[in-house]
């Protein structure tokens, strides 16, 4: 065997274990591919599940992001018809605005006016209230002189009243008296010294008669009822009462009024006052002249 022959043999040796180790890796590499490729291809499956399952969920997504976009849509629609509706309202009230900014400038100057017209007139309120003021010290000493006047008649009027009744009682005393007396001389068919000596001085009284019914005896009685103005005493036509006489009621010292006798009963009488400076109480004495003995 040459030499060319054994480093051919030799070559082809080594190309077959160098094929053998070559297809031994090959092979095994193939192998280890395919569980690859098969692990590849189950996630490919896998990811293709997942992404059909995405796709899905978007296409979802996307029908709610339209519907949501065309409720969007909608609700700028109604804010743009409300924002146009607020312009308009705006501008309203800009040009009420302005109207009340045309007024307010109107009635700052009116009040302007007024508060000089309120100083002017306060200024004169003072003025006023300090002469009202002195006025009401003047009224209440002129009130409280009034009152003192008022006092001092009303003491003077029931004085002149009781002078005024006690000299009507001593004028009927001395047309009794005279009566009297005039029967007395008829009787005797004389002048009596009292009657010659009476009418000089007495010429006055000559003509003078009684303005109501004179009793020949003093008639004395209390109030038994006050009804209105009706006024009802204790004495009556037995006692001597007659219809329009005058008595004269009073409470202890004090005089109370002149009643006038309208109604008479056999004991009792009644009738109306015609003077009074106190209004008459049950118990109040009644007599028919005031200070003149009994």
């Amino acid at each position: 065997m040459s030499t060319v022959t054994r480093v051919f043999v030799v070559l082809l040796a080594v190309f077959s274990i160098a094929f053998t180790v070559m297809t031994v890796s090959i092979v095994s590499q193939t192998a280890n591919w395919r569980d690859t490729s098969e692990k590849y291809q189950e996630h490919a499956r896998v990811a293709d599940t997942n992404l059909r399952s995405l796709i899905a969920a978007n296409a979802a997504d996307m029908a709610a992001a339209r519907d949501a976009v065309r409720d969007h849509l909608d609700r700028i629609g109604e804010v743009e018809t409300q924002l146009q509706s607020a312009k308009n309202e705006v501008g309203q009230l800009r040009s009420e605005l302005a109207k009340a900014a045309s007024e307010k400038s109107g009635a700052e100057a009116i009040n302007r006016g007024l508060l000089a017209q309120l100083q002017v007139a306060e200024s004169g309120r003072a003025e006023y209230q300090k002469q009202r003021d002195d006025l009401e010290k003047q009224s209440i000493d002129l009130q409280r002189r009034n009152i003192d006047l008022n006092d001092r008649v009303n003491e003077q009027t029931a004085r002149i009243v009781v002078f005024l009744e006690q000299k009507r009682q001593y004028d009927q005393q001395l047309n009794i008296l005279k009566s009297e007396n005039e029967k007395l001389s008829r009787q005797t068919r004389t002048t009596s010294i009292g009657s010659s000596q009476e009418h000089p001085a007495g010429a006055a009284m000559s003509n003078v008669s009684a303005v109501t019914p004179v009793a020949a005896t003093r008639i004395r009685g209390k109030v038994l009822e006050i009804s209105g103005k009706i006024v009802t005493v204790s004495v009556g036509s037995t006692d001597g009462v007659e219809k329009g006489m005058v008595f004269i009621i009073h409470r202890e010292s004090e005089y109370v009024g002149d009643l006038e006798i309208s109604l008479v009963d056999p004991n009792q009488s009644a009738g109306r006052m015609v003077r009074s400076t106190v209004a008459p109480q049950a118990g109040d004495e009644v007599t028919d002249r005031l200070g003149s003995p009994g």
